[in-house]
């Protein structure tokens, strides 16, 4: 195998990013825990492992894997975020993210 130049990113493979998944939801309230348990398993720096999860995992909406709410705004995979802007009141996000009709 050959040796990675520094520089150079080592591809992310799907297993990768099963294991990254697999710890937030193990960690959700704690996601520092869930990339340095990630980095240890995949050989990477957990800087690396958040960086993946914020900048990719994080915006596919197949992998919402919690969400914060306030009266403007609903973030997905997000803690401290404005996310996207709503003008439905919580009660009606939350029954909407749920998919019950009103």
């Amino acid at each position: 195998m050959a040796s990675l130049r520094k520089g150079k990113r080592k591809p992310w493979t799907a297993n990768d990013e099963e294991r990254l998944i697999k710890n937030v939801q193990k960690h959700v309230l704690c996601l520092k825990k869930a990339f340095e348990q990630t980095s240890k398993e995949i050989h990477r720096s957990p800087k690396a492992v958040a960086a993946h999860w914020y900048t990719h995992t994080s915006r596919d909406q197949k992998h919402v894997l919690f969400l914060t709410m306030s009266g403007q705004h609903v973030a997905f995979n997000r803690k401290n975020s404005k996310g996207q802007a709503s003008n439905m009141s919580l009660f009606k996000k939350v029954l909407s993210f749920f998919g019950v009709t009103y």
